[in-house]
């Protein structure tokens, strides 16, 4: 008995303790979580009838004395007041917000142009000079003018926001790079406009259908740039990323001793970290630079001749504007000479080609001059010919350059325009061999305009050119030849269908189940049903390569792949986890060469001060393809006044 009242007590208990509508119109209480506020002084109490009772009779005597339909038009007016005042707070937290989110996207849009902070004082100079003549038809003009003002674009608010939009794709490139099974690291290293030594590092990876090229770190490297060095700032941007370094399966690099190095050469010192063996890439676009600067190195002597006269012309001012004045003069299509850069070897075509194009004027100038026995070359017959034929070949070589350029490329399309280019050269030789330089424009008009086949080192010269082709071939041969190796095993990703297992190089997969891939090989390639969707994609990659040459569109083949092996079930794992390691690998370091570029847009002789911290996100903004959330980080920001 004495248990069930005491049952009893408890519930009544309970029961007070719920907040009671009716409270408010007698009290002038409102509910706020599980307490009672007063409306009247803002006062806190429990939710019982006694206690808030005894508030309002307590600190509210004067109303209590009121008759009981004045009390309720205080309570009432009291009511409305702060509903009044919330719905204002509620205006400028939303006010605020709206602020926020446009300091925000301005910042972002100032990082993605590579602009300087104070551009965002600028932004809003300008805003509030048009705003009269744009908004004059607008009834809420002044409303939208003060919306300018109170929007916080200063230098300081800028640099903050950009770095705190620099974090949040940071957070999102975590998010997914966990996420990932495998990942591929391109890494290079150069200078910044202070001589400061800045390595940059790119990660690339699955996210779903989509291959994603990130840039995951920009390091200054204060000492030396050793193999040690660099392995060390690698791993400090791993950690920083909370990226598992076990998941790392390749690595790109420009070669460099530093690199490379056998024993304390980065990739080395890493593997040691990794645990496992990784795939070692020399980026294919530095390769190619080094076969056409090693394979072209006995036509040296008339690159020399050639710089020496664009020097003479270009570099000195009196020169140049006596040259430009002759272009003029004879109505040329050229304003001028380019000068040549050793360290950019691709300028190399482009010089020659323009000194081609102007050899006539060149000759008339340096006649008028008085300076034309200086350059006996110039009318030399065998030099000539032998500027032509380089000029033609180095046009062949930067064609290929070109085609290896950009971001998103597969291995597998690069080892294709290799393998092409070394077949064409075969075909090159053969045209210089037949004589009939179907090849060679510039090379094959000199010949039909001078008659050389008559002289007497005809034949002398065109084993010269041969030569030379052979020597491309050989320095083709020789430095392709990893990736020869490798080549039926990155083909896979494409052709699992009809890959043979024996084909299959695995020397740098030893992570990779190879006794349960090869059953699984066996189990994929006998399905019609798997065997169609790797038929059928390879048809929608022949419809996306023919719109890409027939109406430059271009859409991504690698994601299409992708989809296809994630279409696959988890019984062929082993097959997937191959085909998702090849399609992270990183074929050229170009990536990181553009962002080199990038950084020498952004902290230039001007902005040289700019510390590490803010160039680097600046440049992450800048090449990064995450869209960083604006709306959560202005919804968590504490406004700050305009000034």
């Amino acid at each position: 008995m004495a248990s069930s009242a005491k049952k009893l007590k408890v519930q009544n208990s309970k029961d007070t303790r719920e907040f009671q509508t009716w409270w408010t119109d007698k009290f002038g209480v409102i509910n706020k979580g599980d307490k009672a506020v007063c409306v009247l002084c803002s006062g806190t109490m429990v939710c019982r009838t006694s206690s808030v009772k005894r508030h309002f009779e307590t600190n509210h005597k004067s109303i209590c004395q009121k008759s009981e339909a004045e009390q309720k038009e205080l309570i009432a007016s009291a009511l409305k007041d702060r509903n009044k005042q919330s719905t204002s707070i509620n205006k400028f937290v939303g006010k605020n917000c709206h602020t926020s989110a446009a300091s925000y996207t301005a910042a972002n849009v100032i990082a993605r142009h590579s602009k300087p902070f104070q551009e965002g004082e600028f932004l809003k100079e300008a805003w509030l000079a048009c705003a009269p003549s744009l908004l004059a038809d607008f009834e809420n003009k002044n409303k939208i003018i003060q919306r300018i003002k109170d929007t916080p674009l200063s230098r300081n608010t800028i640099k903050e926001r950009i770095l705190k939009l620099a974090e949040n794709v940071t957070e999102q490139q975590k998010l997914d790079i966990h996420s990932a099974s495998f990942i591929s690291l391109c890494l290079d290293e150069s200078t910044d406009v202070t001589k400061s030594a800045r390595l940059a590092v790119f990660a690339r990876y699955c996210v779903g259908n989509v291959i994603k090229e990130e840039l995951i770190a920009i390091k200054s490297l204060p000492t030396t740039t050793k193999g040690a060095d660099i392995c060390t700032a690698v791993k400090n941007s791993i950690v920083e990323k909370e990226i598992d370094i076990k998941k790392v399966v390749s690595v790109t690099t420009d070669g460099a001793p530093s690199m490379v190095g056998k024993k304390i050469g980065f990739i080395s010192l890493f593997q040691t970290e990794v645990g496992h063996s990784i795939l070692e890439f020399h980026c294919i676009i530095h390769q190619q630079a080094l076969c056409a600067k090693s394979g072209l190195t006995s036509l040296d002597n008339v690159m020399a001749v050639v710089t020496k006269i664009v020097n003479l012309i270009s570099a000195q001012a009196l020169n140049k504007q006596k040259f430009d004045a002759l272009l003029d003069e004879v109505n040329s299509v050229y304003n001028g000479l380019l000068m040549y850069n050793n360290v950019r070897w691709l300028s190399r075509g482009s010089v020659l080609e323009r000194f081609v194009e102007c050899l006539e004027e060149i000759r008339l100038f340096l006649q008028n001059e008085g300076k034309i026995e200086q350059y006996p070359q110039l009318l030399d017959v065998m030099w000539l010919s032998k500027l032509m034929f380089f000029t033609d070949i180095c046009q062949h070589l930067n064609t290929l350059n070109v085609k290896l350029q950009g971001t998103n490329k597969t291995i597998i399309v690069m080892i294709d325009l290799i393998r092409a280019f070394e077949a064409k050269l075969q075909v090159f030789r053969n045209d210089i061999i037949a004589k009939n330089y179907k090849y060679f424009p510039y090379l094959k008009k000199y010949i039909n305009e001078s008659d050389i086949h008559e002289t007497t080192n005809a034949e002398n010269i065109t084993e010269e050119f041969i030569s030379v082709i052979d020597s491309s071939i050989k320095e083709f041969s020789t430095r392709f030849s990893q990736f020869k190796e490798l080549s039926e095993t990155v083909k896979f990703i494409m052709y699992p269908d009809v890959t043979t297992f024996h084909t299959l190089n695995f020397s740098q997969f030893d992570w990779l189940e190879i006794e349960d891939f090869e059953m699984q090989l066996i189990d994929f390639q006998s399905s019609s049903i798997w065997i169609q969707k790797f038929i059928d994609m390879r048809k929608e990659l022949e419809l996306i390569e023919t719109e890409r040459l027939t109406s430059n569109i271009s859409k991504d083949a690698n994601n299409k792949i992708l989809e296809t092996w994630n279409a696959l079930p988890e019984t062929f794992h082993c097959l997937k986890k191959l085909a998702h390691a090849i399609l992270t690998v990183f074929s050229s370091t170009y990536a990181c060469e553009s962002l080199f570029s990038e950084m020498n847009n952004i902290k230039d002789s001007v902005r040289n001060r700019l510390t590490d911290e803010s160039s680097s996100a600046c440049i992450l903004l800048k090449v990064t393809s995450y869209n960083p959330n604006i709306s959560q980080l202005s919804s968590n920001l504490q406004q700050q006044k305009s000034h």
